[in-house]
């Protein structure tokens, strides 16, 4: 009677089991061919979803610049705090394109980055042609040459009264960024001969080639994903004071590994900024659907060495310690003409007390002013990048600029910057179907194996133990009936 129950049982618990095996199975093979697919789709090579993204972005990067208007430029020249207002945002999509791209042998590829700059005018708050009062970086690099040397400074003071150049000058937005008719250069045209009158911080970086890369494709191995292996011909940089300074780390910032961890530190080689920076983990989030994680550039990389004595090698030149105060970046060295270029993050942001004391106008806030990536963790793809940062001058008293003598010390802010990009709906959506959705059938396929075998196996036990309980009672019960009826 009670055969064809327990063959049940046993087909049932022989069912269950073999689910549960299935499903336990499907975890490391799944995660091995999720793993196979993301480092094929990944890799830098023709063919690749990522590739595609490589050559060109796929959504749109946007360039937008705040200037700062020194609101008192009389008091500023007598000695006092220059008070400053930011007019912006003025934006220009970035079109980007790679030239001279050559693949190596040893799984890497090299490049030309180029970028082309269209002003978006609905996306800013006014015309690229806004005016606004700034200090005459031409003048004042040439002076902080010229600071050792009397009979140098005279030489300026001459080719000042010359040019007619001023300390304070109002010019275009779109003139500081790409170019103006400098009163320099243009007095000095007729004795050098055929020079450009124009200096701008950008200039001739629009739509032109720029310094070659060379980049790991990850083919060979998937952790050197995007990793620079060389910039400009060096495989380490020659601006700062040590070699830990001048190391070449971490990628362009346009990919990352994938398989990456909360406790992992991004790093990235910013040309622009003349060095190697990390990015450390903030905290989770989404981004159009897409769970991604927040990184951000911490306080101590912009730190004294007094507080982050790692930072000792960015001291320049060499033994100048403690260096600039907190929130400050020394990249004179390299520079056009050592120009005295400080990079902070805007608003002074992470910078020390007396940076604020000696400017007014500063409101740093993190969340709108910080470098931030949000990538998603398996592909290494980041969805939102906020790269910002402020460029400023150091003033002091000029000599011979003679409406400057009187002007104090200060770290100047000229104009900040933020190139961003975010990932739109189609792209998200794409991610999603291509990569999340697959991911969540199989996480689905081996709850739905592991619940039902489990389900099934542990019913079957409990069914088995149940009947042989009830077989147990009966063959007892039985017993002790026969033995009540001997006795009787």
């Amino acid at each position: 009677m009670c055969q064809p129950t327990l063959t049940k049982v046993a087909v049932t618990g022989t069912v269950g089991a073999i689910f549960l095996i299935l499903g336990c199975v499907l975890i490391p093979i799944g995660n091995d061919l999720i793993a196979y697919f993301v480092e094929e789709d990944v890799a830098i090579q023709p063919g690749t979803t990522a590739y595609e993204s490589w050559l060109r972005p796929p959504t749109p990067v946007y360039m937008q610049f705040w200037v700062w208007d020194l609101t008192n430029p009389e008091e500023f020249l007598s000695g006092g705090v220059p008070h400053m207002e930011q007019m912006g945002p003025y934006t220009y999509e970035e079109l980007r394109d790679k030239d001279n791209i050559t693949f190596n042998p040893n799984s890497t590829v090299s490049f030309s980055p180029k970028t082309t700059y269209i002003f978006r005018r609905e996306l800013s708050a006014g015309p690229d042609t806004d005016t606004f009062r700034t200090v005459n970086l031409p003048a004042i690099t040439l002076a902080n040459l010229f600071r050792v040397d009397p009979r140098l400074q005279a030489l300026q003071y001459l080719l000042n009264e010359l040019s007619g150049a001023t300390t304070v000058i109002e010019i275009p937005v779109a003139g500081m960024l790409w170019g103006y008719e400098d009163a320099y250069l243009k007095a000095l045209e007729p004795r050098l001969g055929n020079v450009s009158t124009e200096f701008g911080i950008f200039m001739g970086t629009n739509a032109t080639g720029e310094a070659i890369w060379t980049v790991n494709t990850g083919k060979a191995d998937i952790s050197q994903l995007g990793e620079v292996e060389a910039y400009d011909g060096m495989t380490s940089l020659e601006w700062w004071s040590d070699e830990y300074a001048n190391m070449i780390n971490g990628t362009d910032g346009t990919a990352f590994r994938p398989f990456l961890t909360p406790d992992d530190q991004l790093y990235v080689f910013v040309d622009d900024l003349c060095r190697s920076g990390f990015l450390s983990y903030d905290y989770s989030g989404k981004i159009r659907g897409v769970p991604v994680s927040h990184f951000s550039v911490p306080a101590l990389l912009y730190a004294n060495v007094s507080y982050y004595p790692d930072n000792q090698g960015f001291c320049t030149p060499a033994g100048n310690s403690p260096c600039v105060p907190n929130g400050l970046l020394n990249v004179s060295n390299c520079q056009a003409g050592n120009a005295p270029i400080y990079f902070s993050s805007p608003h002074f942001l992470f910078g020390d007390p007396s940076l604020f004391a000696a400017v007014s106008g500063m409101n740093p806030v993190r969340s709108e002013h910080e470098t931030s990536f949000d990538v998603e963790m398996l592909t290494g793809i980041a969805f939102q990048v906020m790269n910002r940062l402020q460029v400023n001058v150091k003033v002091g008293p000029m000599l011979q600029m003679a409406d400057a003598r009187m002007v104090n010390e200060a770290y100047f802010p000229i104009l900040w910057l933020n190139e961003s990009s975010t990932i739109d709906k189609y792209n998200a959506d794409f991610f999603i179907s291509d990569v999340l959705v697959p991911q969540y059938i199989l996480l689905g396929l081996i709850v739905v194996f592991i619940a039902v075998g489990g389900g099934l196996f542990v019913g079957a036990a409990l069914t088995f133990v149940v009947v042989q309980y009830k077989k147990q009672k009966y063959r007892t019960t039985k017993s002790s009936t026969k033995e009540d009826l001997m006795k009787s």
